[in-house]
């Protein structure tokens, strides 16, 4: 339509009354929609194509959907109840130590465990009356940015939540913001009986559950990789193994250019590019869990974590000795040098024999000597070490306390210097 003596057109696909110049030209004729109107169309089918492409790609690649998996509980944070006299209420009941709270012990099942000045003592939690869930108060260590120091707050934590987060893998931290309690029994806060989910799959499969009165492991997993019940946004393409054959963005909000990015692409490359380990082949044997392979996942914990402006290593074997696995249960941030005094291959050990057939007994940290003194045998160097060592560390823990996070000042107290060396 050419309106009389205006060289104007209305658009047939948003109604819009626009000059000549903003409509195409298709064999002489113009067309019937505007320019705009038209590049939506072809950018909106082109991003069908595209998504329909990548969905059938996620149908067929196993590696992209999601398992059923639990975590492996590294001995040293168990709580056994030799130590703690407490009871278990079944068989296989574990109490694992929960790193960034105070003296506290969550168990596969839900109870808490907290140590004070009385001993070991189970806590009690208290039932929400918005969601029914089970909750308790613990005393959560976090950085006040305003003092400059590790301290404690008191926060409200629901026992699913930290029964997931210590005993099975949840794949998308970010979006799993339910729970879904085998038999919509909410009071059973036993792992196996918990699923991570998005609020989509939670509505779908509680209206399974209500349409049959139960509803499988098969079912749920089914529903939690089935594509109609993805979080809205959702893209597939997320969630393709991309680097090095292992990790995935798991989001579509990713700034390349940021510090817990080069963080994430760091830790992952070391782990699982041969490049890397044909100049670093203490990596060879080390992997990522497989919790942080998802990036946005390893951001959650960054952010928690991570004090800005501070000059840190990212840490894997300082918390649990011997570890070879990048986690959350593992890893802390840590400065360079206390880092390095824990490290076998950059911390030097030596045991001299002098001109005086005396053993001189020394460390080597970042091309510093540190003497722990002269001794007349060999078997007393190696013991004079140990000691001289230990104390070292005791020393640098005590500079730091406040100044790091209590799980790392409790395991630079508590550190074997014989297991590493």
């Amino acid at each position: 339509m050419i309106n009389d003596n205006k060289e104007t057109k209305i658009c047939k696909r948003c109604g819009r009354e626009l000059p000549l110049d903003k409509f195409g030209i298709n064999n002489g004729y113009i067309r019937s929609f505007c320019k705009d109107c038209n590049n939506k169309y072809h950018r909106g089918y082109r991003h069908a194509k595209r998504m329909q492409a990548n969905i059938e790609m996620y149908n067929t690649d196993i590696s992209m959907q999601i398992q059923r998996k639990y975590k492996h509980i590294n001995s040293s944070r168990i709580l056994t109840k030799a130590v703690s006299g407490i009871n278990y209420i079944a068989r296989g009941e574990k109490f694992v130590s929960l790193f960034d709270y105070k003296n506290a012990w969550i168990s596969s099942y839900g109870r808490i465990i907290i140590k004070d000045n009385e001993g070991y003592k189970l806590l009690k939690g208290s039932y929400s009356r918005k969601d029914k869930e089970l909750y308790y108060i613990l005393d959560k260590n976090v950085y006040f940015k305003t003092k400059k120091k590790w301290g404690y707050k008191k926060v409200k934590v629901k026992a699913s939540d930290l029964v997931i987060q210590t005993f099975i893998v949840n794949y998308d931290m970010q979006n799993n913001t339910m729970v879904w309690h085998t038999d919509n029994n909410i009071k059973d806060n036993y792992y196996k009986r918990l699923y991570p989910v998005t609020e989509l799959q939670y509505e779908a499969i509680k209206k399974m559950y209500d349409n049959t009165g139960t509803v499988s492991e098969e079912q749920i997993m089914r529903i939690v990789n089935s594509v109609e019940y993805k979080y809205k946004g959702w893209n597939p393409q997320c969630f393709k193994r991309t680097y090095e054959g292992k990790g995935y963005l798991g989001t579509n909000n990713v700034d390349c250019k940021s510090p817990e990015f080069y963080r994430w692409t760091n830790m992952v490359q070391r782990c699982y590019n041969k490049k890397i380990h044909k100049y670093k082949p203490y990596y060879k044997d080390k992997s990522v869990c497989e919790e942080w392979l998802n990036f946005a996942n390893f951001r959650i914990w960054y952010r928690e974590h991570i004090i800005e402006g501070a000059k840190v290593d990212l840490d894997k074997d300082i918390l649990c000795q011997g570890n070879k696995v990048y986690s959350p249960e593992t890893c802390v941030f840590v400065e360079h040098y206390i880092n390095t005094v824990f490290e076998d291959r950059s911390t030097k050990r030596r045991i001299v024999e002098n001109k005086e057939k005396q053993y001189e007994t020394y460390m080597t940290v970042l091309n510093k000597n540190i003497s722990f003194g002269t001794f007349n045998t060999k078997e007393e160097a190696e013991k004079g070490y140990v000691t001289g060592k230990k104390d070292y560390i005791l020393k640098l823990a005590d500079s730091c306390k406040g100044k790091v996070q209590d799980c790392l000042y409790n395991a630079m107290v508590n550190w074997n210097v014989e297991v590493r060396n």
